[in-house]
């Protein structure tokens, strides 16, 4: 009993220390702000070790590994014809393996992104993208059509954990004050798939064959493999910290170096929290569905699953109508994609400079030192994170609305080739600003579990996306391509009043959410300090 009330006040005395230097560093004249480290490690400690040079590196692997599973769904249509042919099945029946695609690659993430949040981001990388190298080798190979539906779909569930993964760790290593940069880089990758996709697609199956197309997939997936082995260190917060922590998931460098070195490098605790961090799974992927529970997310989510139902519909054009409007072949199809990739890449890269000029100038404003900007890992409640990132995206928003009516009566009209591609150009950047936005406020709004977020999102944005290309079709034969898409920016204008919403009572809620899993981890500390009494009674 001695021990434990000894603990008690060594406690009660660290709490102390870690709040009055808190309290010291942040008051400032407007009001009085609390930054909390999330690790509840001292104030003073960067936020991550990595050097910058280091970061855009991991940042850079990690975007180019969520190209994949896009990519993988996007290169493959150009070959439906052809695969149609040798397997003397319908195009209908080949469009199956399609929709198994979509399916697998919508549900998979809600699995990978909840263990990352448990056991970290290396296993799951190399073990997923393992699968996936070694399917892509299957398909170039596959002699049945049955055969190809099935590892289509193992194909997108082990591709599209990197979906999850990627925003992740860009969570764990990024600073709020510059994590929308690093955000720009992931979403410029994924979102540039979906034009880079049928442009390599219709020339792998223009001057090969379609069976090569896997093959450039498994040369892709293998590059990914070597080189988050060996570049990309294990960056789960809560097994190795700010990257000082510890030993866990470790490269082969720094196995090496623990094995060979006489300096030793300390262990974490992860061994022995593993019954505790089991037990999380089953709440963890129920939590998928739960997130939508708060409005603010919900909202999120809703108007990034519009702009993205925007970018399928947009691209389904492309393949639909061009060739019969303008009489192109599978080539110049693909190549016709290209200006909403580009787009997408621009306008992901606007938005990153724009929302972190925005947090820098909100949070100085808030009374925040420079220092403090770049340092502080989790912010407040009362900060206003939502004005800080959707301040810029008015613009972005309306315009998106305009072009998306004009590019639906512009294929009507049958207009010069030069004035479509144009549109998908300013409707690939916008939407690419918006979704950015979404990514980058959701990491915001939990970075401790960023990675089953962005899982969440994605099976959201898959459904809209889903619904689009369902329904594309049918409603354009009865109404024509104008009205569809007038009727797609009206949709856009309705989710335009979730941005107000958002920015007037996303405050409160936050702070609600806040509250409730504060008594949460209160009730959690309560029950592991009794564990702890019974222990040294």
């Amino acid at each position: 009993m001695i021990k434990h009330g000894s603990i008690n006040n060594n406690d009660n005395e660290n709490n102390t220390v870690i709040n009055d230097v808190i309290t010291n560093q942040l008051e400032n004249e407007k009001k009085e702000v609390k930054f909390i480290r999330e690790d509840n490690t001292d104030i003073d400690e960067v936020y991550c070790i990595h050097s910058k040079r280091k970061k855009l590196l991991m940042t850079w692997i990690i975007s180019i590994a969520a190209l994949t599973s896009p990519l993988t769904g996007q290169i493959y249509y150009p070959s439906l014809l052809s695969i149609s042919e040798e397997f003397d099945v319908t195009v209908s029946l080949v469009n199956l393996s399609v929709t198994i695609y979509m399916i697998s690659q919508a549900v998979a993430p809600s699995f990978w992104g909840p263990l990352s949040d448990v056991w970290g981001r290396r296993p799951i990388y190399l073990s997923t993208l393992t699968i996936y190298i070694l399917v892509c080798a299957g398909l170039a190979l596959v002699k049945s059509f049955p055969v190809l539906i099935a590892l289509r779909f193992l194909q997108a569930f082990g591709s599209s954990s990197a979906i999850a993964l990627g925003a992740g760790v860009i969570g764990d290593i990024a600073t709020p004050a510059e994590r929308a940069g690093y955000i720009s880089i992931y979403k410029a990758c994924r979102t540039a798939a979906t034009g880079i996709g049928p442009a390599i697609g219709g020339m792998v199956a223009y001057k090969l064959q379609w069976r090569w197309v896997f093959w450039v997939l498994f040369i892709k997936g293998s590059a990914d493999v070597i080189s988050i082995c060996f570049f990309v260190p294990e960056t789960l917060r809560s097994l190795v910290g700010n990257g000082s922590g510890g030993y866990a998931n470790p490269t082969p460098q720094q196995w090496v170096k623990k094995h060979f070195s006489k300096k030793s490098t300390p262990s974490t605790n992860n061994q022995r929290d593993k019954p505790a961090r089991l037990s999380q799974i089953p709440y963890m992927l129920l939590e998928q569905v739960l997130f939508l529970r708060n409005p603010d997310v919900a909202l999120i989510m809703i108007i990034n699953g519009s702009y993205m139902m925007i970018t399928f519909a947009l691209q389904t054009t492309i393949s639909t109508h061009f060739p019969q409007i303008y009489n192109l072949n599978t080539l110049q199809v693909g190549l016709c994609c290209l200006p909403n990739a580009i787009g997408s890449i621009v306008g992901s890269f606007l938005i990153g400079y724009l929302m972190n000029r925005d947090f820098r100038a909100i949070a100085l404003k808030q009374g925040m030192t420079e220092e403090q900007v770049k340092k502080f890992g989790k912010l407040p409640t009362s900060f206003p994170i939502y004005h800080a990132r959707l301040k810029s995206t008015w613009i972005h928003i309306i315009l998106c609305q305009l072009v998306t009516i004009i590019y639906g009566w512009s294929l009507y009209a049958e207009v010069h080739i030069s004035i479509p591609l144009i549109l998908q150009f300013i409707a690939g950047m916008t939407t690419g600003c918006v979704t950015s936005v979404c990514q980058t406020l959701l990491v915001d709004l939990f970075p401790r579990r960023t990675a089953s977020i962005t899982a969440a999102s994605n099976l959201v944005r898959n459904a809209f996306s889903s619904v689009a290309t369902a329904v594309l079709q049918p409603i354009m034969d009865k109404v024509g391509v104008g009205w569809v898409y007038t009727l797609f920016g009206i949709i856009l204008s309705l989710c335009t009043v979730s941005v107000p919403i958002l920015m007037k009572y996303g405050a409160k809620w936050r702070k609600v959410r806040a509250e409730q899993e504060e008594r949460r981890r209160e009730k959690e500390e309560e029950k592991e300090n009794s564990e702890k009494l019974h222990i040294y009674v």
